[in-house]
């Protein structure tokens, strides 16, 4: 990849970074230990946004072009107010490493294991298993500028959803692949598994940092356990399409990111809900769990299965006022859901 199309990247590589600025509270400052959560949530947000806008456009059969500059206005709209909000309220200084020699040491180390990882995807990744259809339906929006009408086996022009694209069509993540593959004029091929991937790795350790904040006080501990997943995922991925399999040989996938990053990423709100029960955070549930529904069928049942099991335990705890905005998390998992089992 060239340089030029590396700055053609830069956009779209820093607007989840912006886009999750939107979301802190009034006055809050981002901290250098923060920017990891902020980019996972504009990450998902930006998701959740394009499987709005996509889905309703598939189904009426306009072109890709359409849902390309309808996304791209929203994107760039909620990225620069973002931007703004961080302009005004920016970061707020504060040391990162910690104090123990031991532990500053697990820093360095945990942070080579997870730069070996992205170097897995840049220099050395090349999978060609359960593979073709997702690229083949990205190359087919950016050739044909049609969504789902090409059989991705033959490049046949059938017109309907049949087969495996109808379930596509609820979950269109080839199309984001190809909405950013056309944004910087990279090949779907390039961005799926050269430059997005090692993006969507990062996003998947912010996901795990995340939990460790709520699980852990010290920042010692969140340095133990980030290190511990890291070691995990690289050594023990175990068997046939593990965790830790998924998400480094194939997260460019959207079933392996909704097992990388939206089940982490879920697991990571509802202790924030645990420690702080605000209507904002249970908004930021349902827009996860909408963005859930872009990546496959099986991240709409992690959806749907986390929040309505979260739900079903809060209500038994006898947290009856909070059933309104649980019905509301769950909703989007819920309607893809029910359109999912009628048309597939």
């Amino acid at each position: 990849m060239n340089i030029a199309r590396m700055v053609l990247w830069l956009p779209a590589l820093i607007a989840p970074g912006c886009v999750g600025a939107l979301f802190p509270r009034k006055g809050r400052k981002i901290t250098p230990g923060g920017i990891g959560g902020v980019y996972l949530i504009g990450q998902l947000c930006l998701w959740a946004v394009f499987q709005v806008i996509a889905v309703p456009m598939i189904q009426l059969r306009w072109s890709f072009t359409a849902v390309y500059w309808c996304y791209l206005a929203a994107a760039a709209a909620l990225t620069a107010f973002g931007a703004v909000r961080l302009w005004k309220h920016g970061f707020q200084k504060r040391k990162v490493l910690p104090k123990a020699a031991v532990l500053r040491v697990l820093v360095v180390l945990g942070a080579g294991v997870i730069l070996y990882q992205v170097g897995m995807y840049v220099f050395g990744m090349n999978v060609n298993e359960d593979d073709s259809r997702w690229l083949a339906e990205a190359n087919d929006a950016l050739v044909h500028d049609t969504m789902f009408l090409h059989n991705p086996a033959t490049g046949e022009y059938i017109g309907r959803f049949v087969g495996e694209m109808t379930k596509d069509v609820y979950s269109p993540f080839p199309m984001y692949i190809a909405f950013l593959s056309r944004l910087t004029g990279t090949r779907a091929a390039v961005t799926a598994h050269t430059v997005y991937a090692p993006v969507l790795l990062l996003v998947s350790y912010a996901a795990f940092d995340r939990i460790g904040k709520h699980l852990f006080r010290k920042r010692d501990e969140r340095v133990i356990f980030l290190f511990a997943v890291a070691v995990i995922m690289l050594f023990f991925g175990g068997g046939f399409r593990t965790e830790a399999v998924v998400t480094l040989t194939r997260i460019w996938q959207g079933k392996a990111a909704a097992a990388a990053i939206l089940a982490p990423a879920i697991l990571g709100q509802v202790l924030a809900i645990q420690e702080e029960d605000t209507a904002g955070n249970w908004l930021m549930l349902a827009m996860m769990s909408c963005a859930g529904c872009l990546l496959s069928g099986m991240g709409i049942m992690i959806a749907l299965i986390m929040i309505g099991g979260y739900g079903l335990y809060a209500v038994v705890c006898g947290r009856w006022r909070r059933i309104p905005l649980w019905l509301l998390a769950l909703t989007p998992a819920a309607v893809f859901e029910i359109l999912y089992q009628f048309t597939v």
